[in-house]
């Protein structure tokens, strides 16, 4: 993929819009190339700048006052008896259309909106897209363990937090090692576990919060996805498994935080 490619692309990558195969070759092309990397952060950075609540405002009532005085008020033809008729209906009809028009004319010109897809849902192709990544990519873990207490030190020095690391061998699902990854802009922890012959990318990074909470389990591109936050951390678990066995172990790493 080429830097006039990538550039088209891009706004539906952001968007959660292309399908994984296009979603992974433009990531690739924006971490290969800073000039594209750098467009890329300025469209992420408007994005977030029109989200912003001071963007929105309520329109003065002069101005909407002006704006029904600017459209036109219907009125009964009188030139044969069936036109007569209609009169009233339209009159009827006009009532309701002037506050719908205004309010298209408001909600399209006076109200700043995006219609780009939740950050969720951009960070929940984020992640598959890097689990698909780190298992086409034969790098799927830096530190290979199944110890904890080799794992979670192995991440000092590398990134500005240190991600609660456990090993759930006895339930099924063996720790066995982890890597760096970047998700949302930034470094995060990817711990990697295993059950049966299925691979589970758990992706963990600071939040503000410090509750223990589960949002929600997701199929995105054929991987379940479930999202929680868990002692301070933004935590995101991908894996082909099916749902109830994924949501059971996201219940151990929400049982530990």
């Amino acid at each position: 993929m080429n830097c006039d490619d990538a550039r088209i692309l891009m706004h539906g990558h952001l968007d959660g819009e292309l399908d994984l195969a296009g979603d992974l070759e433009v990531q690739r092309h924006i971490e290969e190339c800073p000039r594209c990397a750098s467009e890329y952060a300025a469209l992420r950075a408007m994005r977030t700048r029109l989200r912003d609540e001071a963007f929105k405002f309520e329109a003065p009532a002069a101005l909407k006052e002006k704006i029904r005085r600017a459209l036109p008020t219907p009125t009964p033809s009188r030139s044969n008896g069936y036109q007569s008729r209609r009169g009233p209906w339209v009159q009827r009809a006009g009532r309701f259309a002037v506050p719908m028009a205004i309010g298209a004319v408001l909600a399209l010109v006076i109200t700043p909106r995006t219609f780009a897809p939740a950050l969720d849902q951009h960070l929940a192709n984020e992640v598959v897209a890097s689990h698909v990544r780190s298992l086409m990519a034969t790098h799927l873990m830096d530190v290979a363990s199944t110890d904890q207490h080799t794992v979670k030190p192995w991440f000092n020095g590398k990134l500005d937090f240190s991600p609660p690391v456990t090993d759930f061998a006895k339930d099924g699902f063996p720790l066995v090692g982890g890597r760096l990854d970047y998700i949302d802009g930034q470094p995060v922890a990817a711990l990697v576990y295993q059950h049966a012959k299925h691979v589970i990318n758990v992706f963990m990074w600071p939040t503000a919060g410090t509750a223990t909470s589960a949002e929600r389990i997701e199929t995105e591109h054929g991987y379940n996805v479930e999202q929680m936050t868990v002692a301070g951390m933004n935590c995101w678990v991908v894996s082909d498994l099916n749902p109830v066995e994924l949501d059971k172990f996201a219940g151990l790493i929400r049982a530990k935080g």
